[in-house]
């Protein structure tokens, strides 16, 4: 069973259609690459599937449960909408770490947040979890900086550890290394490629062509607000069937 199933997903901004008729599935365990110009959904996919925006048609389940119909308002109460979240971990372009926060506690905090409201772990054991994160991060002797301390690269893996820490059944990435100098984006996509061979659930989306056919199980080329075509990514990017999929592509060979 998949442990993501999109289905019909549509939304608009006013009278802008963003996306339209969104559909895909994701195996647990698998890495999915969204590819695409800047302004044709990816981003706002995203931001419907972590409920940072309401899709206004469709529906998206977890693990065969429904956690949004469009159709069905029992489905959107606002109350529910944090436990949703808790099914994805997002990491954002820009980072958004808290400035006033160390490394440590960045990682620690929304963990300590949601153990304060049901129980569960000590704080200690919650430090613990944040340290050996930021280890597997290689960033064990940084739990004590403050992000200005930090380069955009360190600032990146500590905000991946953040999005880890939560336990999310579904890692999503938006743009993970467009805010960085590129000597620094190598750290970040070895942290991902790491993540991808653990077989961590993730969504990603990126304009890294050769990162995305790299580390992807299947692969997603949105336009204009709708999916042009998926599948395999040696297939999307060796043998694409569809013409605006070769233009695309083509462009990115050719820069």
């Amino acid at each position: 069973m998949a442990i993501l199933a999109v289905q019909h997903i549509e939304k608009h901004f006013g009278d802008t259609q963003v996306l339209s008729d969104i559909s895909f599935s994701l195996e647990e365990g698998q890495a999915l690459s969204i590819i695409g110009s800047s302004g044709s959904g990816k981003t706002t996919l995203l931001r419907c599937l972590n409920f940072l925006e309401r899709p206004d048609h469709g529906s998206i389940a977890v693990k065969g449960g429904v956690i949004f119909d469009a159709a069905d308002p029992s489905t959107q109460a606002e109350k529910d909408i944090r436990q949703k979240r808790l099914h994805f971990g997002l990491v954002f372009q820009n980072f958004n770490l808290f400035p006033q926060y160390t490394a440590l506690q960045n990682v620690t905090l929304a963990r300590e947040l949601l153990v304060k409201e049901r129980g569960g772990e000590s704080k200690e054991e919650i430090i613990k979890a944040g340290r050996e994160l930021l280890a597997q991060m290689g960033l064990a002797d940084r739990a004590d900086h403050y992000p200005h301390q930090l380069s955009g690269g360190q600032q990146q893996r500590v905000a991946i550890a953040r999005a880890l820490a939560l336990h999310p059944d579904i890692l999503c990435f938006d743009e993970p290394t467009s805010a960085l100098d590129p000597e620094l984006t190598g750290e970040v996509l070895r942290v991902i490629r790491s993540l991808a061979e653990q077989k961590t659930t993730m969504i990603i989306v990126t304009h890294d062509m050769a990162f995305a056919r790299d580390v992807a199980d299947q692969v997603i080329f949105m336009d204009g607000g709708i999916i042009v075509e998926q599948g395999d990514p040696r297939e999307v990017f060796d043998h694409p069937k569809e013409e605006r999929t070769k233009q695309f592509l083509s462009r990115y060979a050719n820069g």
